[in-house]
């Protein structure tokens, strides 16, 4: 069976006289079975070609397909394992909730003593990801390549920076995919690695000018055709059976909050922000005024700033690469930030309204303040939206910026009367801050534009447009480094 097909690929950057080609005209057939090794010096396009076969990237022309399928599919990935370079776990997850995680994704993964047990990292269930040594971190990028029990390995210079103990471990793990029958492509640059590739390896190729030519067939085994027609029904049915939404996420959203719950510094800086309300004076008209309107800049200030700098920040790490390799739906993915988001602004609402009404003397009924309560939250949506998006798109230090130039935008824009001309205040209307500060008024029972429903579907209508953008920034071809 052909586990990997590119024909005729090319691939260009830049426009016009600036154009680069990269690829040009790759055709290439990985079958079942094979190990295949790519060479190729720096800058020749080793990446971009892995890029396009895990579908991170299209091709200008040709077509490639992975295991019979798309590779932007999510059911190609269902039985592919991936060791890239240049990716980091987040900080607050264990190796076994990592691994968890991981096989949440994958309909035939394998148990989490398996998996650990594969790569040599028995006893390390409770160890923090990210403070693993070297050696014991390249084993934990193995497992979770292996948490899918797949049948097509990636490995993208795996060795670089491992020292002898780690390279020992790795191709002892390597042996052991072979023996399995798993389909290999490994990218290697480094010469110590053929004391093993003469062994193992059935073909090496290498990428040069933006063309791929065949070097030597290496150690075909003759086995692989006779293994291939043995389990080409076995490999047929993997795709187009991925978990179901529900089970991924929930597994989703349990990583989120374990790793917001462990940032203790993060929790307390919203809490302490929250309680800034305390200052503002006890009086019952502007006092109400004033608490709806820090409740929805406090709001804001999160949905925008730090929801968007925790995306960046994993974007830029490369935690976001390493699951658009994985069947994980980008819906599931940006769903479970949004409900984690929803969850932090339910706190930090609740003790913004809770210290006011003590503080301010503001006395609402019961369902007055229920109905100021969902109004701040289901509006405050297409702006934790926006803030995904703009995650995706900038750098976490151009965050600070644009929420720094928000901020001032939402107080101008929110609805309060200013001395401005009139066409100024047409343009102030299509703000969606000017629509959230008016279904804010209402909740509050506060003097208003009296036009409900048109600031409900005005809100709709920009959480639809961030929400395109966000899927889309997600999905996008290149991820911004």
């Amino acid at each position: 069976m052909k586990i990997i097909e590119l024909n005729n690929i090319s691939k260009s950057f830049g426009r016009g006289s600036d154009a680069k080609s990269v690829l040009n005209g790759i055709s290439l057939t990985i079958s079942q079975g094979e190990f295949v090794v790519l060479r190729g010096v720096n800058g020749s396009g080793k990446t971009t070609l892995l890029n396009i076969i895990l579908g991170l990237l299209k091709p200008d022309s040709g077509e490639a397909k992975l295991l019979g399928r798309s590779p932007q599919e999510a059911e190609s990935k269902a039985s592919i394992g991936v060791v890239l370079q240049k990716v980091n776990v987040p900080k607050h997850l264990k190796v076994k909730e990592l691994v968890n995680l991981f096989r949440s994704y994958y309909p035939n993964s394998l148990s989490v003593e398996e998996i650990l047990n594969k790569v040599n990292l028995e006893g390390k269930h409770d160890a923090w990801g990210y403070k693993l040594s070297g050696g014991e971190e390249q084993r934990l990028y193995f497992a979770l390549a292996l948490a899918g029990n797949p049948k097509l390995l990636i490995l993208d210079e795996p060795t670089r920076n491992l020292d002898e103990e780690g390279c020992t471990d790795f191709w002892h793990q390597v042996k052991s995919c072979v023996q399995e029958g798993i389909t290999i492509l490994m990218v290697t640059n480094n010469q110590s690695d053929w004391q093993e590739l003469n062994h193992l390896a059935t073909r090496s190729i290498t990428l040069k000018d933006g063309q791929i030519s065949e070097d030597k067939d290496i150690n075909k085994r003759e086995e692989l055709a006779k293994s291939s027609e043995i389990n080409d029904n076995k490999i047929d049915c993997l795709p187009g059976k991925i978990n179901t939404f529900k089970s991924m996420l929930l597994k989703q959203i349990w990583a989120e909050s374990l790793q917001f719950v462990r940032n203790p510094g993060y929790l307390l800086g919203i809490i302490l922000f929250s309680c800034l309300i305390v200052f503002f004076p006890p009086d019952q008209t502007l006092g109400k005024l004033g608490l709806i309107f820090f409740a929805g800049i406090n709001l804001l200030t999160f949905a925008i700033e730090r929801l968007g700098k925790i995306i960046a920040s994993e974007r830029i790490e490369g935690w976001l690469k390493l699951l658009r390799i994985t069947p994980l739906p980008p819906v599931i993915y940006l769903s479970a930030k949004i409900i984690m988001a929803l969850s932090i602004l339910t706190v930090n609402l609740t003790i913004v309204l809770s210290l006011g009404a003590w503080k301010i003397g503001v006395e609402q009924s019961v369902g007055q303040w229920l109905i100021m309560f969902f109004s701040l939250i289901m509006g405050i949506i297409p702006f934790a939206i926006f803030g995904l998006a703009l995650g995706y798109l900038v750098k976490p230090k151009s965050i600070d910026s644009i929420a720094a130039l928000s901020i001032p935008i939402a107080l101008f824009s929110c609805g309060l009367p200013l001395p401005v001309p009139k066409f100024v205040q047409d343009l102030i209307s299509f703000s969606p801050f000017y629509h959230y500060g008016q279904l804010a008024m209402w909740s509050a029972a506060l003097d208003y534009d009296q036009h409900l429903w048109l600031h409900l579907l005005w809100l709709l209508w920009v959480g639809s447009i961030f929400s395109l953008v966000a899927l889309w920034a997600y999905r996008r071809d290149q991820v911004l480094q």
